[in-house]
């Protein structure tokens, strides 16, 4: 039985959607999963969503009004065993490759010990992906430590076709099991 602890953080994109089926898989093979998003995540996929899937509340705010919550960013990085940015659009990853600490996902990566894992699964637009902008981006990510995902070469929801596209929700999850050292069930 595992009880490794996930932190699943979305930001917004299209596949949001592909991103809930691989929230479940985490839950049904008994990872714990607490989830961040960007504001523009939520216009993809709503809070009550997220909480179903993962059994716990949501952190969306950078200042939210419950008792407690206002230091959770920094709180989080002590929490969990992985994290993953799922999808992570080329705004997210362009924002924290330079250090751009402005909603819950980005400022809770300016407090990740990368001791622990940090996994950024990208979507987006082909000509976004292949933007001179986000391959430098992304290669800084690589060598702050972060493991960046391959994308899948199709057909994108604009109607493109290209590299951009989400892996698939089995791939992703075959991917963090490994980089846990586990299979599922298992820790």
């Amino acid at each position: 039985m595992s009880n490794y602890r996930i932190l699943f953080q979305l930001s917004g994109s299209i596949a949001c959607f592909k991103a809930c089926n691989l929230i479940s898989m985490l839950v049904k093979n008994n990872f714990e999963v607490v989830c961040s998003t960007t504001p523009n995540a939520l216009k993809f996929i709503g809070i009550s969503t997220l909480e179903g899937l993962s059994g716990r509340n949501v952190y969306h705010e950078m200042f939210e009004s419950r008792p407690k919550k206002a230091l959770e960013h920094t709180e989080l990085s002590k929490w969990y065993d992985l994290c993953i940015l799922c999808p992570a659009t080329a705004n997210v990853i362009n924002k924290m490759a330079a250090g751009i600490a402005d909603d819950a996902v980005t400022t809770s990566f300016l407090a990740h010990d990368f001791k622990t894992p940090y996994l950024i699964a990208p979507a987006m637009n082909k000509n976004m992906y292949d933007h001179p902008t986000t391959k430098r981006s992304i290669m800084t990510l690589k060598q702050m430590g972060v493991t960046v995902l391959d994308t899948d070469f199709g057909r994108q929801a604009c109607g493109d076709v290209g590299n951009g596209r989400l892996l698939p929700p089995e791939d992703i999850f075959e991917i963090i099991a490994n980089k846990l050292n586990t299979g599922p069930g298992e820790k």
